[in-house]
């Protein structure tokens, strides 16, 4: 079982830790399909690895778990990061699956 609270210089800003991966990422927003990364996740958010429209406030991000597994997600964007490009979100609702 891992233990999500976050005990570092980050508890101020976050609930949970986040935890370095590198999962494949399909992003939605609108009608558009973007493919990205997630370079680090946790229960309530992730970075994402991903050139977005700076006008973009909210994606549906399809990340590839381990095992085959897949986690559908409606998500905010609450930062961005130029170099590299990225933004960091934070999970608003878990979405079933939808192939």
């Amino acid at each position: 079982m891992i233990d999500w609270r976050d005990t570092g210089m980050q508890e101020q800003r976050r609930k949970f830790a986040r935890r370095p991966v590198r999962l494949p990422t399909r992003l939605r927003l609108g009608g558009r399909e973007l493919s990205g990364e997630t370079e680090n996740i946790s229960p309530g958010g992730a970075f994402l690895r991903a050139k977005l429209p700076e006008n973009a406030k909210e994606i549906i991000a399809h990340i590839g778990l381990p095992a085959g597994r897949h986690l559908h997600v409606r998500a905010r964007i609450r930062w961005r990061r130029q170099d590299p490009a990225g933004v960091g979100i934070e999970f608003e609702s878990f979405l079933e699956e939808t192939t």
